[in-house]
């Protein structure tokens, strides 16, 4: 009776106005990290290795995008989506299931997310 919390009381559940953020949301910025590229991706695609056609395991592709945060580099999805197959993606958030950045369309940079299961492989070029 003495340890019980006092009636009308909800101890477990979140004041109002507060937002509960799941693990999706979990995200990796560096704290000098511009949100938004500062200029277009270069003018040319690169020639592409021949492994960029393999899949890359979620874990290994997550390690090549922390390592390219800030720059451009090329995302490859497993089918194509309103951007092509392989275009210039530039990374800005890194997160448990997915990746949010920029890609560049009609001289305008666009925001972007992909879940790592629609993503083939990644090669940074910054």
């Amino acid at each position: 009776m003495y340890h019980q919390p006092p009636y009308g009381v909800n101890y477990y559940y979140p004041y109002p106005g507060y937002e509960m953020r799941g693990a999706e949301e979990e995200v990796y910025r560096p704290d000098d990290a511009e949100d938004a590229p500062a200029g277009p991706p270069p003018a040319q695609m690169p020639a592409m290795p021949a492994t960029f056609g393999a899949p890359v395991q979620g874990d290994q592709l997550r390690n090549q995008m922390c390592r390219c945060l800030g720059n451009w580099g090329v995302i490859g999805l497993n089918a194509p989506g309103p951007f092509g197959r392989d275009f210039w993606f530039y990374a800005t958030e890194i997160r448990k299931n997915g990746v949010a950045g920029y890609t560049w369309r009609n001289g305008r940079r666009q925001r972007v997310s992909y879940r790592y299961q629609q993503i083939r492989n990644f090669i940074c070029y910054g």
